[in-house]
């Protein structure tokens, strides 16, 4: 994790600190694990750093980005992302299965922007032995003003997971099957989901706002089929959240 630690050092040099800041705190309700049909409470968070170079930070739920290119055009860097538990779900045949642990997960993105145009594409490996396995997201959005004090985002991805992180969560087999009786199934890498997360950001005071985050994604493939999902579970995913947000330059 040093190279992180050394980006960041080095972003913060070359701005000074001074910038456009905004953090929010919330709630929101999600599955409680992928391709669930039971849904828990779970926090919302957010915390970004924009500064006039174009570089920039950003952490929104378990998810951190950090900008090290100097350009409002183009966007690379270093991701780091934090994968919940599989343990402790309300479905009784997929808590009886051997317990999945939390996952670290480290790479890259790069984003290109243009006329409030967004495209993106990030790749996140386990660099904590949990499911050894890589994710590519691909994203496209778009960030519309829709009034001076309201900010619409939507914005669609997909998202493809290899052999590794498939198998982790989705197959049902000797090793994870525990004392339950799902029937065994091998999930194989490919197109995990696809769907469309909306953001909006209503700041009618000068510093507080409040947001609304939504997002749906249908599973795809091996995760549909699965079990897991097909049996127990539904492949479509939905996220809700609103958060109280508080904005300052420096």
């Amino acid at each position: 994790m040093v190279w992180f630690c050394l980006l960041i050092l080095i972003l913060i040099s070359g701005t000074a600190w001074a910038g456009k800041y905004v953090a929010g705190l919330g709630a929101g309700m999600a599955p409680d694990y992928e391709g669930s049909d039971d849904y828990t409470a779970v926090p919302a968070l957010m915390f970004k750093g924009n500064y006039d170079s174009g570089r920039y930070f950003s952490l929104q739920g378990t998810n951190f980005k950090l900008n090290v290119i100097p350009s409002k055009t183009f966007g690379f860097g270093p991701t780091l992302n934090y994968r919940m538990e599989r343990d402790n779900v309300d479905n009784n045949q997929v808590d009886d299965m051997k317990k999945v642990d939390a996952a670290f997960e480290a790479g890259a993105f790069g984003t290109y922007n243009i006329d409030n145009f967004m495209l993106g594409l990030e790749v996140l490996t386990d660099v904590s032995g949990k499911h050894d396995g890589t994710l590519v997201k691909a994203t496209a959005g778009y960030r519309w003003q829709a009034m001076p004090e309201l900010m619409i985002t939507p914005t669609i991805f997909t998202t493809y997971a290899d052999d590794d992180y498939m198998d982790t969560y989705f197959s049902v087999d000797a090793g994870n099957r525990g004392s339950s009786n799902l029937p065994n199934y091998k999930a194989d890498g490919g197109m995990k989901d696809v769907g469309i997360n909306l953001a909006a950001h209503y700041t009618p005071w000068q510093h507080w706002g409040i947001m609304g985050l939504m997002s749906y994604s249908s599973l795809l493939n091996d995760a549909k089929d699965s079990p897991i999902v097909e049996d127990e579970g539904d492949k479509n995913q939905m996220f809700f959240g609103l958060m109280a947000t508080y904005r300052w330059d420096i």
